[in-house]
């Protein structure tokens, strides 16, 4: 699959993913438990639709250092995502940071983890893969417009660039950040879903900001 993203990656991808959907909680909620989530309803402050997770997102399991409350529609693009990171092998997915009041580095700015809406990434674990540390395996200044994945130099790189344009070619996030983008981000992709309230759609018909 070196180079490209594979057929049988973007044939994953839900049936119902594109159907236009109303704003609402009780959607947002309904999309989940229609893709299986397990989840109960939480309370944060800075969160419109607060879920925590307590099972795994589309067959992939979550391994967080706490228990792992986000807002709803970031559930669902998670969720809505797991079948292209099942087709690379993806077991599990490691989030380092989730809900967290705070603000963007250097401004007077929330940044998102404070909505519920972000989370970091930085390793990817299967079987048949390993433990893909974005630290460790992703390597920089790959891709273009033309060839998202380009030419990574490992099996390791390739599973990390192909996840990632992938999950910011799916419409399913409005930010998906890696390495390449700051030296903030060298160790995890950042996966940023828009307010439930915001998407007038699951999948955006452009790709994610990054």
């Amino acid at each position: 699959m070196l180079g490209g993203l594979g057929a049988a990656s973007w044939a994953a991808a839900p049936a119902r993913a594109d159907q236009t959907r109303a704003p609402t909680a009780e959607s947002c909620l309904g999309e989940l438990a229609a893709r299986g989530v397990e989840y109960r309803r939480a309370r944060r402050p800075g969160i419109a639709i607060g879920v925590e997770l307590t099972g795994s997102l589309g067959g992939v399991a979550v391994r967080a250092r706490d228990r792992l409350v986000i807002d709803c529609s970031l559930a669902v693009s998670l969720a809505a995502a797991a079948p292209y990171l099942r087709d690379l092998g993806v077991e599990t997915l490691v989030i380092a940071s989730a809900y967290s009041r705070r603000n963007v580095r250097g401004t007077n700015r929330p940044s998102k983890h404070s909505f519920g809406l972000a989370v970091d990434v930085p390793e990817l674990v299967g079987a048949t893969i390993g433990a893909l540390s974005v630290s460790r395996d992703y390597e920089q200044g790959l891709g273009d417009d033309v060839d998202c994945v380009g030419a990574p130099a490992t099996a390791a790189g390739q599973t990390l660039k192909i996840a990632q344009c992938q999950l910011v070619r799916s419409g399913l996030f409005f930010l998906v950040l890696s390495p390449d983008y700051d030296d903030a981000h060298h160790d995890h992709f950042h996966l940023e879903a828009l307010p439930w309230a915001e998407r007038e759609e699951l999948r955006s018909s452009s790709p994610a900001i990054h």
